[in-house]
């Protein structure tokens, strides 16, 4: 069943998995990126104020997968994920923020290591 407190678990769970990947380094994240980013969409489905975090994942996701994305355009996907996710910080459960937080600072190295 799938509750407001079950996906707030699961959403902790996600957030920490995708910290824990993006901390190592683009390398190790590239390794379980496809299915960590295909979790978030269905996650986040459903939810009209975290529809741009879904929508440019989608896009992140696609350009992953036609293996022909090029490096600017990865640090573009990856530094719009960084502000969106730092965004819905302010709004996210106690719990989540300092996470969020984290991710967006994340995502936003990520890119800048890939922008060059």
């Amino acid at each position: 069943m799938n509750t407001p407190s079950s996906q707030g678990s699961l959403g902790n769970s996600q957030l920490d998995l995708t910290l824990g990947a993006l901390r190592g380094g683009l390398p190790n994240a590239a390794d379980i990126a496809g299915e960590n980013i295909a979790g978030w969409i269905k996650t986040l489905q459903g939810n009209a104020q975290l529809a741009p975090i879904a929508t440019e994942l989608q896009r992140l996701h696609d350009l992953l997968r036609s293996g022909t994305a090029d490096a600017a355009t990865l640090a573009r996907s990856l530094a719009t994920l960084g502000e969106h996710t730092t965004k819905a910080a302010a709004s996210a459960t106690p719990d989540a923020q300092d996470k969020l937080r984290e991710l967006g600072e994340v995502l936003s190295t990520a890119a800048g290591q890939l922008g060059g």
